[in-house]
């Protein structure tokens, strides 16, 4: 018969056995054993979707004083399949481990994949529970390989380049606004809404490395989608007026009174745009503080006339783009959207967007300083 001493050293020696063996979980990989994708990108051609992952070496990124500090690498794949999602389970037969999707931050479609609709891209997205909706998405035309081959500076990694982070270069000079993808989704889902998708390409003209060209990404336009419809690519020249109606622009700058013969450059920071409708009719109103940058010249030095010549631009780059609306049928400035909004039956009975859709554009331009003294912001007055 077992003492019952002997029993209970027993019972805690099985016990220890048990809870060593337990302690550690076993399903669980260390950070070098998974593959992390940092973006996906999109394109459909010959009758298939083509899926472009990027993957960045995360260790590298992460880096610590005194650990290896070579240059990050970056893998892009590229899979295709009959469907979206039958084009990602193609990347899983050469990608070694698992890979991780829920750092994924940037989404990249190509024109083709916008033309064939966003609705499979944002359904096989969204049924993943390791995806986010936050992702940055932009369009191109360029290959999505090449999108998402290109470096930063210093060595850095795509991870520290606009197609991860638009938001640095977007609050010093703002155009298109970068989107995320749940708001883009709300947006073409929205009745009467044109939503767009900022365009990104290659610039290899613009920056040198020791004398060798590199290559950086810059947006060079927007594509335009109509809930289900897709409504084309525009070059960022032809869409100048667009920013001065969007919602939160951070930082605008516009050569007075044209980029051909500059007089003086104003800066605008927060400039507010309202949307008035009535009657089947909407006026739009720009309100904008702003300082002068540089003046190249004195033709005009009366801050009155500075002011009036500036609201002329701006007034003139939105009437353009309404113009432009009109002509290709695409509404940049949202004024049906306003118009739904605003009466839903008037709008009913008439769909489309008309010249007489714009009631009037107005314009008001202050300018409160000379910049260079915008710390202590001055009477211009005297320029009076």
């Amino acid at each position: 018969m077992m003492l019952p001493a002997f029993r209970k050293w027993l019972f805690i020696a099985l016990a220890s056995v048990l809870i060593i063996s337990q302690s550690g979980c076993t399903d669980m990989k260390e950070m070098k054993d998974l593959n992390y994708a940092t973006a996906i990108g999109v394109d459909y051609k010959d009758g298939k979707y083509h899926t472009y992952i990027q993957m960045v070496d995360l260790m590298k990124v992460a880096k610590t004083e005194g650990g290896d500090t070579s240059p990050a690498n970056m893998w892009v794949s590229e899979a295709e399949g009959e469907t979206f999602n039958s084009a990602f389970f193609d990347v899983y037969k050469t990608s070694q481990v698992r890979i991780i999707w829920a750092h994924v931050t940037a989404i990249v479609l190509s024109e083709s994949a916008l033309e064939q609709g966003f609705h499979e891209i944002l359904d096989g997205l969204t049924r993943y529970h390791e995806f986010r909706l936050t992702p940055w998405v932009y369009g191109t035309k360029e290959k999505i390989s090449d999108i998402l081959s290109v470096r930063g500076f210093f060595g850095q990694t795509s991870l520290d380049t606009i197609l991860h982070s638009p938001e640095s270069v977007f609050q010093q000079s703002s155009q298109l606004k970068p989107i995320e993808f749940f708001k883009l989704a709300k947006q073409i889902y929205e009745p009467a809404y044109t939503a767009f998708v900022p365009s990104l390409s290659v610039n290899d003209s613009q920056w040198e490395e020791n004398q060798i060209k590199e290559p950086k990404l810059s947006v060079n336009g927007a594509f335009f989608i109509k809930n289900k419809s897709y409504k084309g690519f525009y070059s960022r020249k032809v869409l100048e007026g667009i920013r001065w109606v969007i919602p939160k622009m951070a930082r605008i700058q516009v050569l007075i009174p044209s980029e051909e013969e500059p007089q003086f450059l104003p800066v605008f920071e927060d400039p507010k745009a309202n949307y008035k409708a009535k009657n089947g009719r909407v006026e739009i109103e720009v309100e904008a503080k702003g300082y002068i940058t540089n003046r190249d010249n004195n033709k005009t030095t009366n801050l009155k006339e500075m002011e009036d010549l500036t609201e002329a631009v701006i007034k003139k780059e939105i009437q353009r783009l309404f113009d432009l609306s009109i002509e290709e049928n695409t509404d940049f400035l949202n004024l049906e959207h306003t118009l739904y909004r605003d009466n839903w039956k008037v709008w009913k009975k008439n769909k489309h967007l008309t010249q007489e859709s714009l009631k009037s554009i107005k314009v008001n331009v202050e300018l409160i300083h000379s910049g260079g003294s915008k710390n202590r912001v001055l009477e211009m007055d005297y320029m009076r």
